[in-house]
Protein backbone atom coordinates (compact mmCIF):
# COMPACT_ATOMS: atom_id res chain seq x y z
CA UNK A 1 0.00 0.00 0.00
CA UNK A 2 3.09 2.63 0.72
CA UNK A 3 4.71 1.33 -2.19
CA UNK A 4 2.01 2.26 -4.35
CA UNK A 5 1.39 5.52 -2.70
CA UNK A 6 4.70 6.50 -2.89
CA UNK A 7 4.31 5.76 -6.77
CA UNK A 8 1.76 8.22 -7.21
CA UNK A 9 3.29 10.52 -5.15
CA UNK A 10 6.10 10.35 -7.35
CA UNK A 11 3.99 10.36 -10.31
CA UNK A 12 2.56 13.35 -9.60
CA UNK A 13 5.76 15.18 -9.03
CA UNK A 14 7.38 14.29 -11.96
CA UNK A 15 3.94 15.10 -13.87
CA UNK A 16 4.08 18.28 -12.48
CA UNK A 17 7.72 19.57 -13.59
CA UNK A 18 6.52 17.94 -16.95
CA UNK A 19 8.25 14.75 -16.65
CA UNK A 20 6.03 11.96 -15.90
CA UNK A 21 7.04 8.52 -16.00
CA UNK A 22 5.92 7.99 -19.14
CA UNK A 23 7.87 9.52 -21.88
CA UNK A 24 4.46 10.41 -24.02
CA UNK A 25 4.35 13.15 -20.36
CA UNK A 26 6.89 14.19 -21.07
CA UNK A 27 6.89 18.34 -21.49
CA UNK A 28 8.62 21.71 -20.88
CA UNK A 29 7.67 22.41 -17.38
CA UNK A 30 4.00 24.19 -16.80
CA UNK A 31 6.87 27.44 -14.91
CA UNK A 32 3.34 29.04 -16.16
CA UNK A 33 1.04 27.43 -13.62
CA UNK A 34 3.69 28.11 -10.58
CA UNK A 35 2.20 30.70 -8.11
CA UNK A 36 6.49 31.81 -6.89
CA UNK A 37 7.19 31.68 -10.87
CA UNK A 38 4.11 33.82 -11.53
CA UNK A 39 4.98 36.74 -8.39
CA UNK A 40 8.75 36.71 -9.44
CA UNK A 41 7.76 37.41 -13.31
CA UNK A 42 5.57 40.27 -12.24
CA UNK A 43 8.23 42.18 -10.48
CA UNK A 44 10.54 44.42 -12.66
CA UNK A 45 14.15 42.37 -11.18
CA UNK A 46 11.95 38.89 -12.35
CA UNK A 47 10.96 40.55 -15.41
CA UNK A 48 14.70 41.34 -16.38
CA UNK A 49 15.50 38.06 -15.69
CA UNK A 50 12.99 36.55 -17.81
CA UNK A 51 14.36 38.65 -20.76
CA UNK A 52 17.82 37.96 -20.76
CA UNK A 53 17.28 34.00 -20.49
CA UNK A 54 14.54 34.42 -23.33
CA UNK A 55 17.60 36.13 -25.16
CA UNK A 56 20.34 33.55 -24.63
CA UNK A 57 17.86 30.57 -26.21
CA UNK A 58 17.15 32.79 -29.21
CA UNK A 59 20.24 33.42 -29.53
CA UNK A 60 21.26 29.77 -29.57
CA UNK A 61 19.51 28.90 -32.18
CA UNK A 62 21.34 31.58 -34.82
CA UNK A 63 18.02 33.44 -34.99
CA UNK A 64 18.95 36.69 -37.28
CA UNK A 65 18.24 40.11 -35.66
CA UNK A 66 17.57 38.15 -32.01
CA UNK A 67 19.03 41.14 -30.03
CA UNK A 68 16.70 43.57 -32.10
CA UNK A 69 13.33 41.18 -31.42
CA UNK A 70 14.19 40.50 -28.06
CA UNK A 71 14.81 44.27 -27.61
CA UNK A 72 11.55 45.41 -29.18
CA UNK A 73 9.19 42.40 -27.63
CA UNK A 74 10.64 43.54 -24.23
CA UNK A 75 10.30 47.55 -24.61
CA UNK A 76 6.14 46.71 -26.01
CA UNK A 77 5.80 44.29 -23.03
CA UNK A 78 6.54 47.44 -20.71
CA UNK A 79 4.88 50.11 -22.67
CA UNK A 80 1.75 49.79 -20.96
CA UNK A 81 -1.52 51.24 -22.34
CA UNK A 82 0.99 53.08 -25.17
CA UNK A 83 2.16 49.27 -26.25
CA UNK A 84 -0.25 50.00 -29.76
CA UNK A 85 2.12 52.99 -30.11
CA UNK A 86 5.73 51.60 -29.15
CA UNK A 87 4.39 48.03 -31.39
CA UNK A 88 4.41 50.16 -34.31
CA UNK A 89 7.86 52.25 -33.71
CA UNK A 90 9.70 48.43 -32.71
CA UNK A 91 7.91 47.49 -36.71
CA UNK A 92 9.40 50.61 -38.35
CA UNK A 93 12.70 50.14 -36.63
CA UNK A 94 12.99 46.45 -37.72
CA UNK A 95 11.90 47.07 -41.06
CA UNK A 96 14.42 49.86 -41.04
CA UNK A 97 17.45 47.25 -40.07
CA UNK A 98 15.99 44.34 -42.39
CA UNK A 99 14.01 45.43 -45.13
CA UNK A 100 14.60 42.91 -47.43
CA UNK A 101 12.43 40.63 -45.06
CA UNK A 102 10.18 40.07 -48.80
CA UNK A 103 11.46 38.78 -51.50
CA UNK A 104 12.22 41.73 -54.31
CA UNK A 105 14.10 39.79 -56.49
CA UNK A 106 11.65 40.91 -59.20
CA UNK A 107 12.71 44.62 -58.92
CA UNK A 108 16.36 43.67 -59.34
CA UNK A 109 15.41 41.54 -62.49
CA UNK A 110 13.90 44.52 -64.30
CA UNK A 111 16.21 46.95 -62.85
CA UNK A 112 18.59 44.32 -65.08
CA UNK A 113 16.58 44.50 -67.99
CA UNK A 114 16.38 47.72 -68.04
CA UNK A 115 20.39 48.29 -68.29
CA UNK A 116 20.23 50.49 -64.77
CA UNK A 117 21.09 48.03 -62.00
CA UNK A 118 24.70 49.18 -62.26
CA UNK A 119 23.57 52.84 -62.17
CA UNK A 120 20.43 52.65 -58.94
CA UNK A 121 20.57 52.29 -55.66
CA UNK A 122 17.85 49.81 -55.10
CA UNK A 123 18.23 49.95 -51.65
CA UNK A 124 16.44 53.62 -51.68
CA UNK A 125 13.78 52.88 -54.26
CA UNK A 126 12.64 50.41 -51.60
CA UNK A 127 12.60 52.49 -49.10
CA UNK A 128 10.89 55.23 -51.01
CA UNK A 129 8.09 52.51 -51.95
CA UNK A 130 7.45 51.32 -48.95
CA UNK A 131 6.99 54.60 -47.72
CA UNK A 132 4.37 55.28 -50.20
CA UNK A 133 2.95 52.16 -49.90
CA UNK A 134 2.68 52.80 -46.00
CA UNK A 135 0.70 56.22 -47.01
CA UNK A 136 -1.56 54.51 -49.19
CA UNK A 137 -2.06 51.31 -46.99
CA UNK A 138 -3.27 53.98 -44.34
CA UNK A 139 -5.35 56.41 -46.93
CA UNK A 140 -7.08 52.74 -47.68
CA UNK A 141 -8.03 51.82 -44.28
CA UNK A 142 -9.39 55.10 -43.62
CA UNK A 143 -11.58 55.16 -46.65
CA UNK A 144 -12.63 51.42 -45.95
CA UNK A 145 -13.77 52.63 -42.26
CA UNK A 146 -15.72 56.01 -43.55
CA UNK A 147 -17.43 54.55 -46.16
CA UNK A 148 -18.35 51.11 -44.65
CA UNK A 149 -21.93 51.20 -45.16
CA UNK A 150 -21.34 52.47 -49.27
CA UNK A 151 -22.39 49.96 -51.51
CA UNK A 152 -18.67 49.82 -52.99
CA UNK A 153 -17.11 49.80 -49.18
CA UNK A 154 -19.01 46.64 -48.08
CA UNK A 155 -16.79 44.51 -50.12
CA UNK A 156 -13.18 46.13 -49.56
CA UNK A 157 -11.54 42.84 -49.38
CA UNK A 158 -13.01 42.32 -53.55
CA UNK A 159 -11.91 45.96 -54.76
CA UNK A 160 -8.84 45.08 -52.75
CA UNK A 161 -8.19 41.51 -55.11
CA UNK A 162 -9.63 43.44 -58.55
CA UNK A 163 -6.65 46.29 -57.94
CA UNK A 164 -4.26 43.54 -57.91
CA UNK A 165 -5.87 42.32 -61.10
CA UNK A 166 -5.37 45.44 -62.80
CA UNK A 167 -1.77 45.91 -60.89
CA UNK A 168 -0.91 42.73 -62.49
CA UNK A 169 -2.17 43.46 -65.92
CA UNK A 170 -0.15 46.80 -65.83
CA UNK A 171 3.43 45.86 -64.75
CA UNK A 172 3.01 42.63 -67.35
CA UNK A 173 1.79 44.28 -69.99
CA UNK A 174 1.70 47.54 -70.31
CA UNK A 175 4.53 49.35 -72.58
CA UNK A 176 6.47 50.90 -69.39
CA UNK A 177 10.60 51.26 -69.87
CA UNK A 178 13.38 52.71 -67.79
CA UNK A 179 12.83 54.17 -64.53
CA UNK A 180 9.04 53.86 -64.59
CA UNK A 181 8.75 50.24 -64.82
CA UNK A 182 11.82 49.69 -61.69
CA UNK A 183 9.05 51.80 -59.93
CA UNK A 184 5.83 50.19 -60.92
CA UNK A 185 7.59 46.81 -60.22
CA UNK A 186 8.75 48.06 -57.05
CA UNK A 187 5.59 49.50 -56.11
CA UNK A 188 3.73 45.96 -57.07
CA UNK A 189 6.29 43.88 -55.01
CA UNK A 190 5.73 45.59 -51.55
CA UNK A 191 2.27 45.50 -52.43
CA UNK A 192 2.26 41.86 -52.82
CA UNK A 193 4.39 41.44 -49.89
CA UNK A 194 1.53 43.22 -47.40
CA UNK A 195 -1.69 42.36 -49.86
CA UNK A 196 -2.55 39.86 -46.86
CA UNK A 197 -1.83 42.08 -44.12
CA UNK A 198 -3.85 45.00 -45.74
CA UNK A 199 -6.84 42.11 -45.96
CA UNK A 200 -6.75 41.78 -42.72
CA UNK A 201 -6.87 45.82 -41.75
CA UNK A 202 -9.84 45.96 -44.09
CA UNK A 203 -11.83 43.31 -42.89
CA UNK A 204 -11.09 44.75 -39.43
CA UNK A 205 -13.08 47.93 -40.68
CA UNK A 206 -16.20 45.91 -40.75
CA UNK A 207 -16.44 45.15 -37.60
CA UNK A 208 -18.59 47.08 -34.72
CA UNK A 209 -15.53 48.83 -32.94
CA UNK A 210 -12.52 48.36 -35.49
CA UNK A 211 -8.88 48.75 -34.08
CA UNK A 212 -7.10 52.26 -34.72
CA UNK A 213 -5.16 53.32 -37.61
CA UNK A 214 -1.65 53.26 -35.52
CA UNK A 215 -2.18 49.58 -33.96
CA UNK A 216 -3.08 48.42 -38.04
CA UNK A 217 -0.28 49.68 -39.41
CA UNK A 218 1.81 47.82 -36.39
CA UNK A 219 0.54 44.64 -37.54
CA UNK A 220 1.73 45.05 -41.28
CA UNK A 221 4.98 42.45 -40.76
CA UNK A 222 5.14 43.22 -36.62
CA UNK A 223 8.09 43.42 -35.15
CA UNK A 224 8.09 39.41 -33.35
CA UNK A 225 8.26 38.21 -36.72
CA UNK A 226 6.08 36.61 -39.97
CA UNK A 227 6.24 35.48 -43.64
CA UNK A 228 4.11 37.56 -46.17
CA UNK A 229 1.02 35.42 -44.45
CA UNK A 230 0.59 37.70 -41.31
CA UNK A 231 1.23 35.35 -38.59
CA UNK A 232 -0.73 36.43 -35.36
CA UNK A 233 -3.65 37.43 -37.99
CA UNK A 234 -4.62 41.17 -37.55
CA UNK A 235 -5.34 44.20 -35.14
CA UNK A 236 -8.91 42.58 -34.13
CA UNK A 237 -7.18 39.50 -33.08
CA UNK A 238 -4.06 40.99 -31.49
CA UNK A 239 -6.51 43.04 -29.22
CA UNK A 240 -8.20 40.18 -27.84
CA UNK A 241 -5.09 38.27 -27.37
CA UNK A 242 -3.42 41.63 -25.29
CA UNK A 243 -2.22 41.03 -21.55
CA UNK A 244 -3.70 43.63 -19.57
CA UNK A 245 -3.16 42.83 -16.27
CA UNK A 246 0.18 41.93 -14.51
CA UNK A 247 -1.17 38.40 -13.81
CA UNK A 248 -1.67 37.93 -17.45
CA UNK A 249 1.31 39.28 -18.69
CA UNK A 250 3.34 37.16 -16.65
CA UNK A 251 1.73 33.98 -17.29
CA UNK A 252 1.95 35.17 -20.63
CA UNK A 253 5.72 36.10 -20.90
CA UNK A 254 6.51 32.69 -18.81
CA UNK A 255 4.40 30.95 -21.71
CA UNK A 256 7.01 32.46 -23.98
CA UNK A 257 10.01 31.15 -21.78
CA UNK A 258 8.93 27.98 -22.22
CA UNK A 259 8.21 27.68 -25.95
CA UNK A 260 11.26 29.48 -26.90
CA UNK A 261 13.05 26.18 -24.98
CA UNK A 262 10.86 23.74 -26.66
CA UNK A 263 12.12 25.63 -30.26
CA UNK A 264 15.74 25.29 -28.83
CA UNK A 265 15.17 21.85 -28.32
CA UNK A 266 13.60 20.95 -32.06
CA UNK A 267 16.41 23.34 -33.39
CA UNK A 268 19.30 20.96 -31.87
CA UNK A 269 16.78 18.04 -33.23
CA UNK A 270 16.65 19.17 -36.76
CA UNK A 271 20.11 19.53 -36.64
CA UNK A 272 21.10 16.10 -35.07
CA UNK A 273 17.95 14.90 -38.05
CA UNK A 274 20.01 16.27 -40.84
CA UNK A 275 23.75 15.14 -39.62
CA UNK A 276 22.31 11.50 -38.96
CA UNK A 277 20.29 11.34 -42.03
CA UNK A 278 22.09 13.04 -44.91
CA UNK A 279 25.68 13.27 -43.58
CA UNK A 280 26.01 9.57 -41.98
CA UNK A 281 23.17 7.66 -43.77
CA UNK A 282 23.77 9.30 -46.78
CA UNK A 283 20.62 9.69 -47.84
CA UNK A 284 20.11 12.12 -50.84
CA UNK A 285 18.32 15.56 -50.38
CA UNK A 286 15.14 15.30 -52.03
CA UNK A 287 15.77 18.84 -53.96
CA UNK A 288 19.13 17.68 -55.27
CA UNK A 289 17.78 14.26 -56.30
CA UNK A 290 15.00 15.90 -58.24
CA UNK A 291 17.49 18.46 -59.78
CA UNK A 292 19.32 15.68 -60.65
CA UNK A 293 16.29 13.43 -62.68
CA UNK A 294 14.95 16.83 -64.31
CA UNK A 295 18.10 18.21 -65.88
CA UNK A 296 20.13 14.77 -66.81
CA UNK A 297 17.26 11.82 -65.90
CA UNK A 298 19.38 10.68 -63.05
CA UNK A 299 17.40 9.01 -60.67
CA UNK A 300 17.92 8.32 -56.64
CA UNK A 301 18.33 4.77 -56.78
CA UNK A 302 16.86 2.56 -54.40
CA UNK A 303 16.91 5.15 -51.63
CA UNK A 304 14.34 7.76 -53.33
CA UNK A 305 11.53 7.04 -51.40
CA UNK A 306 13.21 7.92 -48.64
CA UNK A 307 14.26 10.92 -49.73
CA UNK A 308 10.31 12.24 -50.15
CA UNK A 309 9.80 10.88 -46.33
CA UNK A 310 12.85 12.74 -44.49
CA UNK A 311 12.13 15.54 -46.70
CA UNK A 312 8.26 15.70 -45.20
CA UNK A 313 9.56 15.32 -41.52
CA UNK A 314 12.34 17.64 -42.02
CA UNK A 315 9.98 20.22 -43.17
CA UNK A 316 7.47 19.65 -39.79
CA UNK A 317 10.88 20.33 -37.68
CA UNK A 318 11.55 23.72 -39.67
CA UNK A 319 7.94 25.20 -39.81
CA UNK A 320 7.53 24.34 -35.78
CA UNK A 321 10.85 25.81 -34.80
CA UNK A 322 10.98 28.63 -37.04
CA UNK A 323 7.05 29.36 -36.16
CA UNK A 324 7.67 28.37 -32.27
CA UNK A 325 10.14 31.31 -32.14
CA UNK A 326 8.02 33.60 -33.79
CA UNK A 327 4.94 32.93 -31.82
CA UNK A 328 7.37 32.95 -28.28
CA UNK A 329 9.04 36.46 -29.13
CA UNK A 330 5.40 37.69 -29.50
CA UNK A 331 4.66 36.16 -25.99
CA UNK A 332 7.50 37.73 -24.94
CA UNK A 333 5.87 41.48 -25.95
CA UNK A 334 2.78 40.41 -24.09
CA UNK A 335 0.37 38.92 -26.64
CA UNK A 336 -1.10 35.46 -26.11
CA UNK A 337 -1.18 34.10 -29.72
CA UNK A 338 -1.58 30.22 -30.01
CA UNK A 339 1.37 27.65 -31.83
CA UNK A 340 1.48 27.86 -35.48
CA UNK A 341 1.87 24.51 -35.67
CA UNK A 342 0.71 22.10 -32.73
CA UNK A 343 1.42 18.63 -32.65
CA UNK A 344 0.39 18.16 -36.58
CA UNK A 345 1.14 14.04 -36.12
CA UNK A 346 -1.58 13.12 -34.19
CA UNK A 347 -3.88 14.47 -36.35
CA UNK A 348 -6.97 11.97 -37.23
CA UNK A 349 -8.10 13.47 -40.34
CA UNK A 350 -6.97 15.50 -43.46
CA UNK A 351 -9.04 18.22 -41.92
CA UNK A 352 -7.38 18.48 -38.67
CA UNK A 353 -4.18 18.05 -39.94
CA UNK A 354 -4.38 21.09 -42.17
CA UNK A 355 -5.57 23.25 -38.75
CA UNK A 356 -2.69 22.24 -37.20
CA UNK A 357 0.31 22.01 -39.57
CA UNK A 358 0.42 25.57 -40.52
CA UNK A 359 -2.44 27.18 -38.09
CA UNK A 360 -2.01 30.52 -39.36
CA UNK A 361 -1.73 30.19 -42.85
CA UNK A 362 -4.97 28.29 -42.47
CA UNK A 363 -6.83 30.90 -40.56
CA UNK A 364 -5.82 33.56 -43.49
CA UNK A 365 -7.34 31.52 -46.08
CA UNK A 366 -10.44 30.82 -43.84
CA UNK A 367 -11.08 34.37 -43.11
CA UNK A 368 -10.28 36.12 -46.76
CA UNK A 369 -12.09 33.33 -48.89
CA UNK A 370 -14.13 30.59 -46.87
CA UNK A 371 -15.96 32.72 -44.50
CA UNK A 372 -16.88 34.89 -47.22
CA UNK A 373 -18.11 31.98 -49.27
CA UNK A 374 -19.96 30.18 -47.04
CA UNK A 375 -21.94 33.03 -45.63
CA UNK A 376 -23.13 34.12 -49.73
CA UNK A 377 -23.74 31.07 -51.55
CA UNK A 378 -25.23 27.41 -51.72
CA UNK A 379 -27.49 28.38 -48.43
CA UNK A 380 -29.60 25.54 -49.09
CA UNK A 381 -27.17 23.31 -49.91
CA UNK A 382 -24.88 22.64 -46.60
CA UNK A 383 -22.70 20.06 -48.31
CA UNK A 384 -22.51 21.91 -51.49
CA UNK A 385 -21.92 24.91 -49.42
CA UNK A 386 -18.44 23.41 -47.42
CA UNK A 387 -17.23 21.96 -50.07
CA UNK A 388 -17.40 25.38 -52.12
CA UNK A 389 -15.86 27.83 -49.69
CA UNK A 390 -13.09 24.91 -49.05
CA UNK A 391 -12.48 25.02 -52.57
CA UNK A 392 -12.26 28.66 -52.27
CA UNK A 393 -9.80 28.79 -49.63
CA UNK A 394 -7.48 25.63 -49.92
CA UNK A 395 -8.30 26.09 -53.94
CA UNK A 396 -8.13 29.02 -55.45
CA UNK A 397 -7.06 31.54 -52.09
CA UNK A 398 -3.98 28.58 -51.53
CA UNK A 399 -3.12 28.90 -55.36
CA UNK A 400 -3.53 32.55 -55.37
CA UNK A 401 -0.73 33.14 -52.42
CA UNK A 402 1.18 31.24 -54.34
CA UNK A 403 1.36 32.84 -57.50
CA UNK A 404 1.75 35.69 -55.46
CA UNK A 405 5.22 34.57 -54.34
CA UNK A 406 6.42 33.64 -57.58
CA UNK A 407 5.99 37.34 -58.90
CA UNK A 408 9.65 37.29 -59.89
CA UNK A 409 8.95 34.92 -62.48
CA UNK A 410 6.53 37.40 -64.55
CA UNK A 411 9.59 39.73 -65.92
CA UNK A 412 11.94 36.65 -66.77
CA UNK A 413 9.43 34.29 -68.44
CA UNK A 414 6.26 36.65 -68.43
CA UNK A 415 2.77 36.52 -67.33
CA UNK A 416 1.33 33.49 -69.16
CA UNK A 417 4.22 31.37 -68.80
CA UNK A 418 4.25 32.12 -65.06
CA UNK A 419 0.64 31.25 -64.50
CA UNK A 420 1.28 27.78 -66.39
CA UNK A 421 4.32 27.23 -64.16
CA UNK A 422 1.95 27.02 -61.52
CA UNK A 423 0.52 23.57 -62.73
CA UNK A 424 2.05 21.94 -60.57
CA UNK A 425 0.72 23.67 -57.37
CA UNK A 426 -2.95 23.52 -58.86
CA UNK A 427 -2.60 19.93 -59.06
CA UNK A 428 -1.42 20.04 -55.05
CA UNK A 429 -4.08 22.34 -54.29
CA UNK A 430 -6.84 20.34 -56.19
CA UNK A 431 -5.96 17.34 -54.27
CA UNK A 432 -5.45 19.04 -51.22
CA UNK A 433 -9.22 20.59 -51.46
CA UNK A 434 -10.27 16.84 -52.25
CA UNK A 435 -8.94 15.29 -49.56
CA UNK A 436 -10.31 18.21 -47.01
CA UNK A 437 -13.55 18.35 -48.27
CA UNK A 438 -13.96 14.14 -47.71
CA UNK A 439 -12.56 14.59 -44.36
CA UNK A 440 -15.47 17.28 -43.29
CA UNK A 441 -18.12 15.53 -45.02
CA UNK A 442 -17.63 12.38 -43.40
CA UNK A 443 -16.90 13.11 -39.95
CA UNK A 444 -14.77 11.07 -37.92
CA UNK A 445 -16.61 8.08 -36.00
CA UNK A 446 -15.20 6.83 -33.04
CA UNK A 447 -16.34 3.39 -30.98
CA UNK A 448 -15.73 3.59 -27.49
CA UNK A 449 -14.21 0.07 -28.23
CA UNK A 450 -11.77 0.85 -29.95
CA UNK A 451 -8.10 0.37 -28.89
CA UNK A 452 -5.51 3.27 -28.97
CA UNK A 453 -4.03 1.54 -31.86
CA UNK A 454 -7.55 1.49 -33.65
CA UNK A 455 -8.73 4.74 -32.57
CA UNK A 456 -5.28 7.08 -32.77
CA UNK A 457 -2.68 5.75 -34.64
CA UNK A 458 -4.35 3.88 -37.76
CA UNK A 459 -5.58 7.34 -38.41
CA UNK A 460 -3.17 9.48 -38.09
CA UNK A 461 -0.53 6.66 -39.97
CA UNK A 462 -3.09 7.74 -42.61
CA UNK A 463 -3.60 11.60 -42.54
CA UNK A 464 0.40 11.46 -42.35
CA UNK A 465 0.79 9.32 -45.24
CA UNK A 466 -1.47 11.36 -47.45
CA UNK A 467 0.78 14.49 -46.29
CA UNK A 468 4.16 13.43 -46.72
CA UNK A 469 3.01 12.60 -50.60
CA UNK A 470 1.18 15.15 -51.35
CA UNK A 471 4.42 17.35 -49.62
CA UNK A 472 6.33 15.99 -52.92
CA UNK A 473 3.99 18.80 -54.79
CA UNK A 474 4.86 21.75 -52.32
CA UNK A 475 8.40 21.56 -52.34
CA UNK A 476 11.12 24.21 -53.28
CA UNK A 477 10.88 22.55 -57.01
CA UNK A 478 6.87 22.88 -57.29
CA UNK A 479 7.24 24.96 -60.50
CA UNK A 480 8.67 22.46 -62.46
CA UNK A 481 6.51 21.27 -64.96
CA UNK A 482 3.64 18.19 -63.22
CA UNK A 483 5.09 15.57 -65.45
CA UNK A 484 8.54 15.45 -64.00
CA UNK A 485 7.08 14.92 -60.99
CA UNK A 486 5.42 12.33 -61.67
CA UNK A 487 7.71 11.01 -63.74
CA UNK A 488 10.26 11.16 -60.39
CA UNK A 489 7.35 9.32 -58.78
CA UNK A 490 7.24 6.10 -61.12
CA UNK A 491 10.88 6.20 -61.59
CA UNK A 492 10.98 5.47 -57.25
CA UNK A 493 8.00 3.33 -56.93
CA UNK A 494 9.81 1.32 -60.22
CA UNK A 495 6.88 1.63 -62.76
CA UNK A 496 9.33 2.92 -65.49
Amino acid sequence: MDIARGKDALASTLERYGLGLHPRQWRVPPIDTYPRAIAFAKTVPGRLVLIAVFAVLIRLQGWDLWLWTTAAAAITSFAGRHRHVVALLCTGAILARAPDWFNYRAVYLVAEQESLLSSLHLGQVRAATLLACALLAAGSIWLARHYRHHPYGQRPVLIQHAVFLLFLLGVSLAPLHGMSRIVAWSLFTVFLAYFWFMAYALIDQRTKNPSGLIFQLATFHPFYGSTTSPWGKGAAYLRSVESHTPDELAVTQLKALKLIAWALFLYVLLKVYRKVLYAKLGIPQLDQSFNLYVQFGIGPGPMGALTIIVDYFEQLLMIAAAGHVIIATARLAGFRLLRNTFRPLSSRSIAEFWNRYDYYFKELLVNVYFYPTFLRYFKKHPRLRIAFATFMAAGVGNLLFHFMMENYRIPRDGLFETVAHMQTYAFYCAVLVTGIVVSQLRGRSQSRHDTWFHAQFLPSLKVGSFYCLLSFFDGSESSVELSKHFGFLFHILGIQ
